[in-house]
């Protein structure tokens, strides 16, 4: 339980330590993010320079026989098959260890320095070579003797008519700037792929299930579209001894993406849509390979039949939102909700990619794909955990409803040793619940707390199963010894709990203290004031109310008069005055008052109990002195009630009495009554010498009258009446 209305220094100083480690945290992010971007570096040391030398101004273009002088970059109106070629004299400054640095945009490009080819990159130059070679940087070597030379760059154009700026470099300083542009996608590009990797291979060590399905082609969508970002990003050069392969494994990659995603959606929908998706993933690999062939047999290029892999991703995203809308009118989205919201922005910004092919723009290629693959990795990361901390929760709640039933099972039969007592503990929690929840604010309390006091207000007696019981169901007033022994209850309980202390928190104080009084003149320990714990001060009040307001053998219940009297007169020497204060505020209020009708237990809705009921009867009987013939088996009997009404099971009760004598029950009425009740689910005892009491189960209304109506044929003196 926690403190009372109390602020610690220990608290104090634990928030100020977190919330002082995270300012600094704070500022070291800020401090990091200048240190990147400002670039007064103005006393910083030196890292040498890895400047460029611009060479893209007046070269002269020769197009279609005119001649004009240009600026790179340009785009120009071609069409595929066009020659072109760029002109102009190299620097008469030239020294040795220098470079032009040029990018063909699937262009075939041929270079020649003063008259002589010096580097080639086209279709015919690698065996094997695609008639669309892919985008690469072309790096000539020029040294002194070449200076004042004129260049000669011939273009056959393939695709667009796009000429990409040229720099004259030492060495291979012009790669420095290329990696630096793309240093931000290079890293994201290298997260992507361990993140797939670690997320794969996580998938494959857990095992199968749902949960680890999806995880695991998530991992394979991320994986494929980690290789295609490196095989489409400008350093794949650097990467690949062979780069012009990747305009095969650029492709495949691509062309996958979508199979893997509708398997990754497929398995979040919990494959409801499983045909649907098999469907696009057949047709999408069978593409592959029909493209794989067009382009072997020289029949269509895959860079011409990319198009088709584009209408298939379209189709896919148009499916995929179709079942999500069907799932959010069916109200299938919340378990997958927080995965939606990654999926959504995965389909967007995927759909922005593809545009990317038809309409260009400056953000380096595979940006937005890249960003929606973080947002489905950190959607799925979120929907895992949530999924996580709902499995706990669904955990703790049966745990939680095992222990509520373990408990009320506990308390059934404390009650069902006590023949004075029925309903006790289920009153004595439910009243120290409502008091509980009153003091809530003020003694911040939890809402778990709250529901605790209950279960202890359930268990609080259960020391009374270790009272003889002579001395628990004595009707008479108890001697010395007597006392003595009931008022070890408290300890027996501490005892019995004592192995779940630590599973209940304030458990053991509400079973020993809940007979101590505020003034320290209680038991066991003689605890006063504030030492003696919250939750045992609540139940003191509540088990007092409940007795006040019960009959018992000796009395009848007090009035709410009576009650409200006592409760000030105790308040500060029996009970807490503070909590009393409280306490009498809800009576006053209306908001708390006994579950009692004349004295008999009440369920929620106000009606009495059958169980009720008969306790009510046997414990009158024994106030007036009737000699029931075995009270412990009326309370037994009462207890298999109450087990009953809990699960909503009925039992109707009968009592069955002749009157016509003195006498008690005739050898032949007995025999007559007890053949009439012969299923073995029916419970009938004696209880007094005139007296029987039938509890029959799950009978109707009609069976009962045809039982009713078979005593009185055979025994006409015999009176029934419905309990």
């Amino acid at each position: 339980m926690k403190r009372e209305r109390k602020g610690t220094i220990e608290s104090i100083l634990t928030d100020t330590v977190r919330l002082g480690s995270l300012f600094i945290l704070a500022v070291t992010v800020i401090i990091m993010i200048i240190a990147a971007i400002d670039k007064d570096t103005a006393g910083e040391a030196s890292i040498g320079s890895f400047a460029s030398e611009d060479f893209s101004n007046d070269w002269t273009l020769m197009f279609h026989g005119e001649r004009q002088t240009v600026d790179l970059p340009m785009n120009l109106e071609c069409e595929k098959g066009d020659e072109l070629i760029l002109s102009k004299d190299l620097p008469g400054d030239l020294c040795d260890g220098m470079s032009i640095m040029m990018r063909a945009s699937m262009e075939d490009a041929s270079i020649y320095i003063g008259g002589k080819l010096r580097e080639v990159y086209s279709s015919n130059s690698i065996e094997g070579l695609s008639y669309y070679p892919p985008s690469a940087y072309i790096v000539t070597q020029v040294g002194s003797k070449d200076a004042g030379k004129d260049i000669a760059i011939h273009l056959t154009i393939k695709n667009k008519g796009t000429l990409n700026p040229i720099s004259l470099n030492h060495g291979n300083n012009g790669w420095f700037e290329v990696l630096r542009n793309s240093l931000l996608m290079i890293a994201i590009a290298a997260f992507v792929l361990l993140c797939g990797i670690t997320i794969s291979l996580s998938a494959f060590i857990s095992g199968k299930g749902y949960k680890t399905e999806a995880a695991g082609y998530l991992g394979l969508l991320i994986f494929d579209a980690a290789l295609w970002l490196i095989s489409e990003s400008v350093i794949r050069q650097l990467v690949f001894f062979r780069p012009s392969m990747s305009q095969y494994f650029s492709y495949f990659s691509f062309e996958l993406i979508a199979p893997f995603a509708c398997m990754y959606f497929d398995a979040v929908q919990h494959k409801i849509y499983h045909r649907r998706y098999l469907v696009i993933e057949s047709i999408s690999l069978a593409a592959l390979i029909v493209n794989v062939i067009l382009d072997a047999s020289d029949i269509l290029r895959m860079f011409q039949t990319v198009p088709v892999c584009h209408v298939l991703a379209g189709i896919s995203i148009v499916m995929v939102l179709i079942n999500i809308i069907t799932d959010y009118r069916h109200d299938r989205l919340k378990s997958y909700r927080i995965s939606c919201i990654g999926i959504l922005i995965f389909l967007l910004l995927a759909l922005v990619e593809l545009s990317r092919f038809y309409f260009p723009v400056s953000v380096v290629f595979g940006t937005y794909l890249s960003l929606g693959l973080i947002g489905l990795m950190v959607a799925t990361l979120l929907q895992t955990l949530n999924d996580i901390l709902e499995e706990y929760r669904e955990r703790e709640k049966k745990k939680t409803a095992m222990t509520i039933s373990t408990i009320e099972t506990i308390a059934g039969a404390i009650d069902a040793r006590d023949e004075y007592t029925g309903g006790h503990s289920e009153r004595v929690g439910l009243y120290s619940q409502r008091l509980a929840r009153e003091m809530a604010a003020d003694y911040e309390l939890t809402e778990e707390d709250i529901v605790r006091i209950h279960y202890i207000g359930l268990v609080h007696d259960i020391g009374k199963i270790g009272v003889a019981d002579n001395v628990l169901n004595k009707s008479g007033k108890l001697n010395d010894e007597e006392y003595t022994l009931m008022r070890r209850h408290t300890e027996i309980g501490y005892e019995i709990m004592a192995s779940l202390g630590s599973e209940i928190n304030g458990l053991l104080d509400g079973i020993r203290h809940h007979h101590e009084r505020f003034d320290g003149d209680g038991y066991p320990d003689k605890l006063s004031g504030t030492d003696i714990p919250l939750v045992a001060r609540i139940l003191a009040l509540a088990d007092s109310y409940d007795a006040m307001t019960s009959n018992r053998v000796y009395r009848k219940r007090l009035s709410d008069e009576e009650v409200r009297a006592e409760l000030v007169r105790c308040s500060g020497t029996q009970f807490d005055p503070a909590l009393t204060e409280i306490f009498i505020k809800l009576l006053d209020k209306g908001e708390l008052s006994a579950d009692i009708k004349d004295g008999i237990a009440t369920d929620s809705e106000g009606r009495m109990r059958t169980s009720s009921v008969l306790e009510d009867m046997l414990s009158r009987d024994l106030m007036n002195e009737v000699k029931v013939n075995n009270p412990s088996h009326v309370r037994m009997l009462c207890y298999i009630l109450k087990l009953m009404e809990k699960k909503e099971k009925s039992y109707k009760v009968l009592l069955i009495r002749d009157d016509s004598s003195d006498e008690p029950m005739s050898a032949k009425t007995k025999t007559a009554i007890k053949e009439l009740f012969d299923d073995p689910h029916d419970v009938i005892i004696r209880y007094t010498s005139r007296s029987y009491i039938a509890a029959l189960y799950d009978r109707s209304v009609d069976h009962i009258y045809n039982i009713t109506h078979s005593v009185k044929e055979k025994c006409p003196s015999v009176d029934i009446r419905v309990l």
